[in-house]
């Protein structure tokens, strides 16, 4: 693979971001993540799964806005589903997921830190925000009720309504980070974790992920991608993703 690399420790498979532009995800990125969560799934070996990063200060800066921005209807359409689909499959994974956060998490990278059981986040001046309002998309809503789920809905909806950046002191009080440890600790932090819940009996575990999450009130099935795609392709959205798009060959880790 190009873009993710596979480790092992022990029972627990390590997946890790390893793609420049601070782990911008783009179509080829997002199909070898779901081949990753794929073989996980299927490999009884395999009792837990952590997602870690290989660019020091970044998670995930979110989607590649070169390339990704420059998608036409129906290739944004094939992203965002193949992304959505990756998203469900973190989410619904019958195995611990646990998420190392060693840096920042932007759109894209929340989301995917979203769909995990547990969140290490690293101490510093690091954020975490779904600052898709700011250049005029909206969420789709398993997004937002995977947000509502985590940290409740009045910081969801603050989260949301203003694309705020949220420290990782502010995440662990809103419940959004489990645990806040130095930036060296965070992969070992999570692996601990990881390791923990392998040891729990893989049949309750799986039956209590799935149950939380219909008592959570997921939807069973995918939903559409209309009005995501609506909004995405607004006059409003265009002219600030157009706008965002040209201030990256001055800022080339802008966030989406």
């Amino acid at each position: 693979m190009q873009f993710v690399k596979t480790s092992s420790d022990s029972e627990v498979r390590v997946v890790t971001l390893s793609r420049g532009k601070a782990n911008a995800f783009n179509l080829a990125m997002i199909e070898e993540l779901i081949e990753s969560v794929c073989d996980a799934a299927e490999e009884n070996a395999v009792r837990a799964l952590v997602f870690a990063s290989a660019q020091p200060g970044f998670f995930s800066a979110g989607f590649d806005v070169e390339e990704v921005f420059a998608y036409d209807r129906d290739a944004m359409q094939h992203f965002f589903s193949r992304f959505m689909e990756f998203f469900q499959r973190v989410l619904r994974m019958p195995k611990p997921v646990v998420g190392a956060l060693a840096g920042h998490a932007y759109a894209g990278g929340a989301f995917l830190a979203m769909a995990v059981d547990i969140r290490i986040m690293a101490e510093g001046e690091f954020g975490f925000a779904l600052n898709e309002i700011n250049f005029g998309a909206i969420l789709h809503p398993m997004l937002r009720r995977a947000l509502i789920n985590i940290v409740g809905a009045h910081a969801a909806t603050r989260m949301i309504l203003t694309g705020e950046s949220i420290s990782p002191s502010r995440a662990l009080q809103i419940g959004l980070a489990d645990e806040v440890v130095p930036m060296h600790l965070v992969l070992n932090a999570a692996l601990q974790h990881a390791h923990q819940l392998a040891q729990k009996p893989a049949g309750a575990f799986a039956f209590s992920k799935r149950a939380l999450q219909r008592d959570l009130e997921f939807p069973e099935n995918e939903e559409p991608l209309e009005e995501f795609v609506a909004q995405w392709f607004s006059p409003e959205c265009e002219q600030r993703r157009q706008a965002l798009t040209a201030s990256v060959k001055t800022r080339p880790q802008a966030r989406v």
